[in-house]
């Protein structure tokens, strides 16, 4: 019998008190080939050791929820491609808009108002030719009532005379300044404007009569004397009556062409107005300089 202390040899059979049944393999010996151990499944070790250890719980910092704490625990190195930096701006971003086309065009004419007032002083240079006219009738009949056997001689002398010419250069004058007062005016302001014409036709007629019979030289009781002379006188008084009729008839003339004129202009701006909407319609959104 062999001392139990003894270390067996290697590759020598161990002799034990066990059954025949059971056989003892010394671990630190071979393991015989008709035993096979049950295999042991090994922890791989990691191929590249983390560079810090896990935090424990103990190692945990505790901060105020209301700050912001950047941790991080790697395990493993993992290539992480790195994110752009986000910068908050304080400033609301306004997104710009889209470029605005500029487009170069003729600048647009509007067009332009006619007026009635070239017209009208025709209207009215051929009105004072008929009021001479009708006054040199009107003084002819006057002066066969008063002087039947020299009407031609009186008639003459009238019509050369201040009482003819005053009137008529009264009635032109008064009559063109109305025509540019008025311009595009409808008849009713022809109808105040021959009551107008015919008073001053009256008015200036005497005045001026007046003036040329020496009237500032004239004491105070000679000039009321010529002034209710010259305004009692027949051909005065027709002149002013005359005058009124040949304004109001004349300025009918003259108030219808002033509507033709206005419809004129009204149609002139309504194609201009049609062209601009055309042009903004066409160009869109592009500014026209």
């Amino acid at each position: 019998m062999s001392d139990t202390n003894a270390t067996p040899q290697p590759n020598e059979p161990v002799e034990t008190d066990a059954p025949a049944e059971e056989i003892v393999v010394d671990p630190v010996t071979e393991t015989p080939e008709s035993v096979q151990a049950e295999p042991v499944m090994e922890t791989p070790e990691p191929l590249i050791e983390p560079a810090e250890p896990a935090a424990t719980m103990s190692e945990v910092p505790v901060v105020d929820s209301d700050t912001e704490v950047e941790s991080t625990i790697v395990d493993q190195p993992v290539d992480v491609p790195l994110a752009e930096p986000v910068v908050q701006s304080e400033t609301t971003e306004v997104t710009p808009a889209p470029p605005v086309q500029t487009v170069y065009v003729t600048a647009p004419n509007p067009p332009r108002k006619k007026g009635n007032r070239g017209i009208g002083s025709l209207y009215a240079l051929l009105a004072a030719v008929v009021f001479a006219a009708v006054y040199a009738g009107v003084a002819a009949l006057l002066i066969l009532f008063v002087k039947p056997d020299g009407v031609a001689d009186a008639l003459g002398t009238f019509l050369a005379g201040p009482l003819f010419y005053i009137p008529v250069l009264a009635f032109l004058v008064i009559t063109v300044l109305w025509v540019l007062l008025a311009n595009r005016a409808s008849w009713w302001a022809w109808v105040i404007g021959s009551l107008v014409i015919a008073v001053v036709v009256y008015f200036a007629s005497i005045g001026a009569l007046l003036l040329m019979a020496g009237g500032f030289s004239l004491t105070a009781s000679a000039a009321t004397k010529a002034f209710y002379g010259f305004a009692s006188n027949p051909a005065l008084i027709a002149a002013a009556l005359i005058a009124r009729e040949v304004a109001i008839w004349f300025g009918a003339a003259i108030a219808v062409r002033g509507r033709r004129v206005r419809e004129r202009n009204y149609a002139a701006w309504e194609e201009f107005e049609r062209e601009e909407a055309e042009k903004r319609a066409r160009f869109g959104g592009r500014a026209t300089v």
